[in-house]
């Protein structure tokens, strides 16, 4: 009893701080007044990137594979370096809200629009894969209904950002990180020092687990190319990231937050692995997804359970709030309003519409209970497929001679492919290619051939189209 009702102060307190923040200026609740200091930003940055996939998503994959669970993270700590160095300050520098905002200085509305439509669905899978570790964490050590536990989830962090905005989520991110990281901790001494058994947890690991940087679970193929391509790409070209550089001071404390978060998420990413690893040898044969919930089902004591429970909500809570409100503000501005020629006096009405739609449609793909890290790969390949190149383009536009009608296309077939990828399985392109058609592509571009291709074809459209339609 003591624990739900710290988990219920915890959540009572996020609403009380989200209505205290209700009432701001549009700058404020977009992009936090763009005030952020490096601290803040860092905290916010890392607080947005572990979110599901660190506090079970991670956890469940050392579980099951061993030290190479810790690379769904720690490959974008490692691409937190490239963009610090090149990408964070221009991104600052524009002075834009949302990342189709960038894509509408470089290509125009017809750019922005299907980029914003891409976005609004693919971060919908994103979002549902922090509900549903939110829900399982909840209903496994609290013994609740897993479906209602999502449904408490989602109405609280819909709320919260509902009134807060982006100042809130900035603000709150720097404590909720502090728990997570005091979470961690205990957990991790938890599972070392448990005297339920008398053989040392350090001799039961098996070695096979111990290997690093590849397994037999995980091969060079999925290290040099798969996660690289779809789970690293989204820190070098995505909103939330974005969002973080947005709502800097200036470009020097977007570029220094970028370098430092990743020392602290490649750090993090072996740490949570261990975790996984370690969970393993006490409870083996679970569900890996389960690893975290049954850990603190059975090890931690009461009330010291409550606490490190809100510890690792409070990671959740954070990466997707940050999610939602850098959804849901693409949405309004970047998809909504020029369909509809709203005003820009409407973007904060707008925005709480889109919070509400983004927010159900996530809670809607969660409630299918398709695991978190198929969650994520859902809208990582959705956004990869069809955005992150004409993003990165952009950049470098002149340099390379793209053309509106190019990144435009590119993001249509890119994009396209990839949501056909995903509907039942990709049924739809595997009937177009045939048996002997998929065998090929996955002779060439490996066996995650539906996941990567989207990616290819957005590539080549980019560079064709634009060939095409370039005017010296």
């Amino acid at each position: 009893m003591l624990d739900l009702i710290i988990i219920i102060s915890y959540f009572v307190g996020l609403l009380i701080i989200g209505w205290s923040r209700r009432g701001q200026s549009v700058d404020s609740f977009l992009v936090a007044g763009r005030s952020g200091s490096t601290t803040k930003i860092t905290l916010s940055l890392v607080a947005t990137i572990f979110g599901a996939s660190s506090t079970i998503g991670i956890i469940g994959l050392g579980y099951s594979r061993g030290l190479t669970g810790a690379w769904w993270a720690l490959i974008g700590g490692i691409a937190l370096i490239p963009f610090g160095l090149f990408l964070a300050g221009k991104v600052r520098n524009l002075g834009v809200v949302t990342l189709p905002d960038i894509l509408k200085n470089a290509y125009g509305d017809k750019v922005s629009i299907p980029a914003g439509l891409m976005i609004s669905i693919a971060w919908c899978g994103v979002i549902a894969a922090q509900l549903i570790a939110g829900g399982r964490l909840i209903s496994e050590v609290f013994a609740f209904d897993f479906q209602l536990s999502l449904i408490i989830i989602t109405l609280i962090f819909i709320i919260y950002t509902f009134w807060g905005g982006q100042l809130s989520v900035v603000k709150t991110d720097s404590w909720q990180f502090g728990l997570f990281i005091v979470g961690v901790i205990v957990v991790g001494l938890f599972l070392i020092f448990d005297n339920s058994s008398q053989v040392s947890i350090w001799s039961s690991i098996p070695s096979e687990k111990l290997s690093f940087p590849v397994s037999e679970q995980f091969g060079w193929y999925e290290l040099l190319v798969f996660y690289p391509l779809i789970v690293g790409l989204p820190y070098l070209a995505g909103p939330d990231i974005y969002s973080r550089a947005l709502c800097a001071r200036d470009n020097i404390v977007a570029k220094r937050s970028s370098l430092i978060a990743s020392v602290v998420v490649i750090f993090l990413s072996l740490v949570l692995a261990m975790i996984g690893l370690l969970a393993f040898v006490k409870f083996p044969g679970l569900n890996p997804e389960l690893a975290l919930p049954k850990t603190l089902s059975e090890l931690i004591p009461t009330g010291l359970k409550g606490i490190i429970t809100v510890g690792f909500l409070g990671a959740i809570m954070s990466s997707a709030d940050t999610c939602l409100i850098s959804a849901s503000t693409i949405l309004s501005r970047n998809l909504i309003s020029p369909l509809f020629k709203l005003s820009e006096e409407k973007e904060i009405v707008n925005t709480k519409i889109g919070i509400i739609i983004i927010g159900s449609v996530s809670l809607l793909i969660a409630s299918q209970e398709q695991g978190i890290i198929a969650s994520l790969l859902l809208g990582y390949t959705v956004f990869v497929g069809g955005v992150v190149l004409p993003t990165l383009g952009s950049f470098y536009k002149e340099r390379f001679h793209l053309t509106s009608t190019g990144a435009m296309w590119a993001i249509i077939v890119g994009g396209g492919f990839a949501i056909l990828g995903k509907i039942a399985d990709g049924i739809i392109l595997k009937s177009v290619f045939t048996e002997k058609g998929i065998i090929f592509l996955q002779s060439v571009l490996g066996p995650m051939a539906l996941s990567i291709l989207p990616l290819v074809l957005s590539l080549l459209v980019l560079i064709i189209v634009s060939r095409m339609t370039y005017k010296k």
